[in-house]
């Protein structure tokens, strides 16, 4: 997403117009989820991607008819059905439908401060922020592409919004870090966008499953920190990738780091003592998943201690130890595939659940099968 905004920044900046082609709700299967970006500049040329194909074919097309068109702003809902001939057409086992928010911008100061706003929220530099659009209105007088934006230290403004009559399900989009269209109950929907810094990875402790965890987390595109005081586990021979490295105890390295909702925190020092100070310096911070590797034993005594500590119960109980989805493995390898499918779990809003083709879809399948093997014995 940064690339994008960064790109549209400098069109902008430079006087020329530009599209922004967003996914903003998705049914059934298709190529890109939502959130994905595609800029159309002036020339044609574009940055980022919804997913290739057709799709993103017929998306430019429209997105750049409307920069041929006229000098003024404009936003444009579109619904694109990928039905069976479309798919197979494409090379595509596709068969759901997508939702496009198109919003032309001019060089206009409104403009630029805005998508200035947005970078500043994703290298870090400001607060980050939601951004509420109206995708689809039951209201003559509310026009598609009205825009609310709301910092995450001030998101109780959402209460006082007077076009905003429910804010529950949008409260929760927010707290949770997710992009995701959301219609109220009467009838509008509004798309909800996240705009922070990346989503980032902090280990406390050098050894094996730090070594492990790292690359994985950094193809994953996660920003990936290293803590340990032992200069020779944390450095950046063993760890190429990380984007800092501090040789400090725990309890110090923490502090000195800007922990932010977005960071996920990992615990595995190499003893006790470690593992407490690091977790309850952890616990103290914004970080929205804090784990700690390790057994249940060590956990309940850590937990024993922070209580004792006056750490609200409330707090300790977020805490995922033992860390990650139980898959059973038992190799740093593995532990660390385990941590990192939690970690996308909490990220992405899923349920850990394995995704079993449900019955119903099966007895369709079965039901269709039969039916043509019965009309084939006629």
């Amino acid at each position: 997403m940064y690339e994008v905004i960064s790109n549209s920044l400098k069109e902008l900046e430079q006087g020329k117009n530009i599209v922004l082609a967003t996914v903003v709700n998705t049914k059934g299967s298709t190529p890109q989820k939502i959130g994905s970006k595609l800029l159309v500049r002036d020339d044609g040329s574009t940055v980022g991607t919804l997913g290739g194909g057709c799709v993103e074919g017929d998306i430019w097309f429209e997105s750049k008819s409307m920069l041929e068109e006229n000098s003024d702003s404009e936003t444009r809902f579109r619904e694109y059905t990928l039905n069976q001939e479309l798919a197979e057409q494409e090379g595509l086992v596709c068969g759901g439908t997508m939702y496009f928010l198109l919003d032309k911008l001019i060089p206009e100061n409104q403009n630029i401060e805005h998508l200035r706003s947005l970078q500043n929220s994703l290298n870090g530099k400001d607060s980050g922020k939601s951004i509420l659009t109206l995708v689809n209105s039951q209201n003559k007088d509310l026009s598609i592409g009205i825009k609310k934006t709301f910092d995450f230290e001030n998101t109780n403004e959402i209460f006082n919004d007077e076009l905003i009559n429910e804010t529950e399900d949008i409260e929760n989009t927010i707290s949770n870090r997710t992009s995701k269209c959301i219609k109220l109950k009467d009838g509008n929907e509004w798309y909800v966008e996240i705009y922070t810094t990346p989503a980032t990875l902090l280990i406390c402790g050098g050894g094996h499953i730090a070594n492990s965890l790292a690359p994985i987390a950094h193809k994953l595109n996660f920003n990936v920190w290293i803590t340990d005081d032992r200069k020779e586990f944390a450095n950046s021979n063993r760890f190429p990738h990380a984007e800092r490295i501090v040789n400090d105890l725990p309890e110090n390295a923490l502090k000195s780091l800007p922990v932010t909702e977005n960071t996920y925190i990992i615990i595995a020092t190499r003893g006790h003592r470690y593992d407490l100070v690091a977790t309850q310096a952890a616990v103290q911070t914004k970080a929205k998943y804090v784990g700690i590797v390790g057994s249940m034993r060590k956990a309940i005594l850590i937990f024993e201690d922070l209580l004792k500590n006056g750490i609200p119960e409330e707090r300790i109980r977020a805490i995922r130890s033992p860390v990650g989805l139980d898959l059973r493995g038992r190799t740093p390898d593995e532990i660390a595939v385990s941590i990192i499918a939690e970690m996308l779990m909490i990220k992405e809003g899923g349920t850990g659940l394995p995704m079993a083709m449900p019955e119903k879809v099966w007895s369709k399948v079965i039901s269709k099968i039969n039916n043509s093997l019965s009309e084939s014995k006629i």
